[in-house]
């Protein structure tokens, strides 16, 4: 038998074209004639709709056909749709409030999730981007001191018009829905509220704690009486002794006007939707379909919810329930992006291209819900989504 002589050279060789193959990152390449798309978010349980189906991809590629295959934990995902590869989408984190539009517009990502007044807000501005879909809707509490003596909204508004010290609200941005939603409420109630703690007309001090994981130690502290969040920033407090929810905004005045409030979304750059429209439409399919799942199965979302925030089971477990996962957009929740365009005007919120836009307007220019309805459109004819 003849002998077939390998040098150290061609070893060398055959170990080089391995690495190439794999790739510099330990990831294999990606799908021939398949996208690279930049994929921002922001890794709490508002976004569960993404990390379900990239933990579910085996299940979701038997039972739906289209999947989230992982190529890197966490990090990097291909778009499969059957056999064919849509596109490798890179999960980048990115802060909550405006962190992400402000990513995105600095090109470092090209879809997002996140806060819809964060995406107006740079809509606003003339940033060329797209709201897709709702991911969410509520989930949004005032929490107050474990031994405060406020414990529901009457008792809270009767604290705040008391005349005595003013109470302490803390909040995590600027532009926060949590915000938003509890000034329009103090209004409603004829309660004076401001920034400055040396105000003696105030009955609220709104104060600013920068970041999702601060409201922790400023309770601990005792420098904020409560806070105004989002889940499961609120879980976390509750969890660990510190707070009690005391309401949750959607109840709170005026009667009925932020029930199902919209919050989080999916958004896109223009030029990605003309560049890799077909990839879009394949992400909303794995989100329609993995919101549907979560609305099926609790016991899952809260089991992927806890796995992908590292949260403890019990923190998701309070958490998960109080949200409304929604992703194909009801006419509710189009009336509810007009209510809160309403609300964006009445505190004059934009400054430019929606300064003096009618909340139609305002829709018809900042969403784009074509994709999602052929989206939802197609899975039904094969069967794989219910209706809403």
């Amino acid at each position: 038998m003849a002998r077939v002589r390998i040098t150290t050279a061609a070893l060398v060789l055959a170990g080089a074209a391995a690495a190439a193959l794999i790739g510099c990152q330990g990831e294999p390449p990606a799908p021939t004639k398949a996208p690279s798309i930049k994929l921002g978010h922001v890794g709490h349980d508002h976004h569960l709709a993404l990390y379900v189906a990239a933990l579910e991809g085996e299940r979701f590629k038997k039972d739906y056909g289209i999947c989230l295959k992982e190529v890197k934990a966490k990090e990097v995902y291909d778009l499969l749709d059957g056999e064919r590869a849509l596109a490798r989408l890179n999960f980048i984190k990115v802060g909550g409030g405006a962190r992400m539009p402000a990513a995105m517009s600095r090109g470092e990502i090209e879809v997002g999730l996140g806060g819809v007044t964060a995406v107006a807000k740079f809509a606003d501005q003339g940033q060329p981007l797209k709201m897709l879909c709702p991911l969410q809707t509520d989930g949004d509490m005032l929490v107050m001191q474990k031994n405060s003596s406020v414990t529901d909204w009457a008792s809270f508004v009767a604290a705040a018009k008391s005349g005595g010290k003013p109470l302490k609200i803390g909040y995590k941005a600027p532009v926060a829905i949590a915000k938003l939603v509890f000034e329009r409420a103090l209004v409603a109630e004829g309660i004076a509220y401001g920034y400055d703690a040396t105000d003696p007309k105030t009955g609220v001090i709104l104060v600013n704690f920068g970041s999702e994981k601060s409201p922790i130690p400023m309770m601990e502290s005792k420098a904020i009486d409560g806070f105004v969040m989002n889940q499961p920033g609120v879980a976390v407090a509750v969890a660990k002794g510190l707070g009690k929810v005391v309401s949750e905004l959607r109840d709170l005045p005026p009667e009925g006007k932020w029930v199902n409030h919209p919050c989080c979304c999916i958004c896109a750059t223009e030029q990605t939707l003309n560049a890799h429209r077909d990839a879009v439409k394949g992400l909303l399919k794995v989100i329609l379909l993995s919101t549907q799942l979560i609305n099926q199965d609790g016991d899952l979302a809260i089991d992927c919810a806890s796995r992908w925030t590292k949260y403890d089971k019990t923190i998701e477990k309070a958490s998960v329930p109080t949200i409304s996962y929604l992703a194909e957009p009801t006419d509710s929740w189009v009336a509810g992006m007009k209510t809160w365009a309403e609300m964006a005007a009445g505190v004059k919120l934009f400054r430019d291209k929606y300064a003096d836009a009618t909340p139609q307007a305002f829709v018809d220019d900042l969403l784009d819900l074509t994709l999602v309805r052929e989206a939802a459109k197609e899975l039904r004819e094969k069967g794989l989504l219910k209706s809403p």
